[in-house]
């Protein structure tokens, strides 16, 4: 009934820019980390232009009573995929209708080139909302090193790769991002890495980074991060930070809060963003690190590290489709494979052909401890990701941010709503160096979020993956509504966000 109500509230022309608008009576959480305090924001021209606790109407202006809601700056998602389907889904309705307002994608060393291409499609075609971009360090391998990325770079391509660097980053990308773990950037060496975030650094850009493993050596990728962040003299970002297998479980606690401080030690400035989940997507690969595929004791080990076959699931499997959604356990009776064989199989039928092209394969993977993940979740220091995409088959692609606010926060009480949102907004504006977004101030981009803390949940499944959250009523980016009484609108207000606009 209260989404309704605001529904019927918000109903007049919210898809439309308006002159000027009052926001009444919420209950605000400006995003500081403070206490929330009950007021109501004045928004005009996209920006936010007056907050206080009696704002008075002005003649003509449009009211919006948000009594018994909460209101929070837009959500910031530090690790995004949207990227990948903006064009043919500029509405991006699974990412809005969670509150989330600006997206970093580019990650996991794959970004659009150039840049300058990618930000000209979203002017021509404009997006729900704002959208910054790292620079990929793949997609700069590819440009530099085709058709071989499988091998470490000569002197010379790494001085073109630096050369494709500084361009995309003078288009207004915030850095470069690297996806250590996978084809195409494996064989590249620390040192290649660190000449090239010299260059992101030297134009105030930081370096994000998928580690190198985010199993078993975990803590050594995570080395790797403060090495090139102390050799670049750069800031640094673990992405969606994990410990992912079964051997370094419960080590959160204990580890991280170190690993931060060595960090600190040697004067490099490190940070990490997390989704609530239990369970990553990828390739199935990943799980034996140094690709000896056909190695049957490490695969063996491997598969028991990652939590057993029965927990590794195909999410896509291009050579036989029907087996999306089937356990790597429930491949093996099919097929009348051990799980080992199993694997050996699927690298087999995966593998390029004679054009080059590989075969698709994907998998949901739960080898996380939940303790760890409630940890990192609740850590004062460590921002929030999706790690999603725009119609992907992992929950986290639709449910990551009302997840942390309503099971994290609200149901379990992991870390209160006010350090919540600030992990969500003014910590990541921070880091990006966004200094007009994240609060809820006079001046500031109206990106703004109206929640019902008592209601707000995720209820995205791996079975659906794509079901919408309840308890977000209105997502606002720059002034104008994207949803409405948790529906979308059709407004695409979105900008493109470039370092130091």
């Amino acid at each position: 009934m209260r989404s309704l109500v605001l529904g019927a509230l918000l109903l007049c022309g919210l898809a439309r820019p308006v002159a000027a608008e009052l926001l009444s009576g919420a209950t605000i959480y400006d995003g500081s980390g403070g206490a929330p305090y009950t007021g109501s924001v004045r928004v005009e021209g996209g920006r936010i232009r007056a907050v206080g606790r009696t704002l008075r109407a002005r003649p003509g202006e449009t009211v919006r009573s948000l009594a018994g809601f909460a209101l929070a700056p837009g959500f910031i998602d530090m690790h995004s995929h949207a990227d990948r389907g903006l064009a043919a889904m500029p509405g991006a309705e699974t990412v809005v209708r969670q509150g989330i307002t600006t997206v970093l994608v580019g990650q996991d060393g794959y970004s659009p080139y150039p840049l300058a291409d990618f930000f000209a499609e979203i002017k021509k075609n404009p997006v729900a909302l704002n959208v910054a971009a790292m620079v990929g360090h793949t997609a700069l391998r590819e440009q530099a090193m085709k058709p071989d990325t499988n091998r470490a770079a000569t002197a010379a391509e790494i001085r073109t790769m630096r050369r494709l660097l500084a361009q995309e980053m003078n288009t207004g990308a915030f850095g470069l991002s690297t996806g250590l773990e996978y084809a195409g950037a494996y064989s590249a060496t620390t040192a290649e890495v660190i000449a090239l975030a010299r260059v992101a650094a030297a134009r105030g850009g930081f370096y994000i980074s998928h580690v190198r493993d985010e199993g078993n050596a975990v803590f050594d990728a995570f080395a790797e991060v403060i090495a090139i962040g102390r050799g670049a003299r750069i800031p640094v970002e673990i992405s969606h930070i994990k410990l992912g297998t079964v051997p370094v479980w419960n080590q959160a606690a204990t580890r991280i809060p170190k690993l931060f401080a060595e960090a600190r030690r040697v004067g490099v400035d490190l940070t990490a963003d997390v989704y609530p989940y239990t369970y990553w997507q990828s390739t199935l690969r990943v799980i034996v690190p140094d690709r000896d595929y056909f190695n049957a004791t490490k695969v063996e080990r491997a598969i028991a590290d990652n939590g057993g076959a029965a927990r590794i699931r195909f999410a896509a499997y291009e050579p036989d489709p029907t087996l999306a959604g089937l356990t790597l356990a429930e491949v093996a009776r099919r097929w009348q494979l051990s799980p080992t064989d199993a694997f050996m199989r699927v690298v087999r039928e995966t593998e390029p052909g004679p054009d080059g092209r590989s075969k698709a394969e994907n998998v949901i993977v739960e080898s996380m401890s939940e303790a760890d993940v409630r940890w990192l979740v609740a850590a004062p220091n460590i921002t929030y990701c999706t790690d999603g995409e725009l119609a992907g088959s992992h929950p986290r692609g639709a449910g990551s941010f009302p997840r942390i606010l309503g099971r994290y926060v609200r149901e379990e009480g992991a870390l209160p709503l006010a350090l919540a949102v600030r992990k969500l907004t003014a910590l990541p504006a921070a880091r990006l160096g966004l200094r007009e977004r994240g609060r809820i101030q006079p001046g500031a981009w109206a990106d703004l979020v109206v929640f019902d803390p008592r209601q707000v949940r995720d209820q995205a499944t791996i079975e659906e993956p794509l079901a919408a959250p309840e308890g977000i009523a209105g997502v606002m980016v720059n002034g104008r509504w994207v949803i409405d009484g948790g529906k979308p609108t059709g407004a695409r207000p979105g900008q493109v966000l470039r370092r130091g606009q």
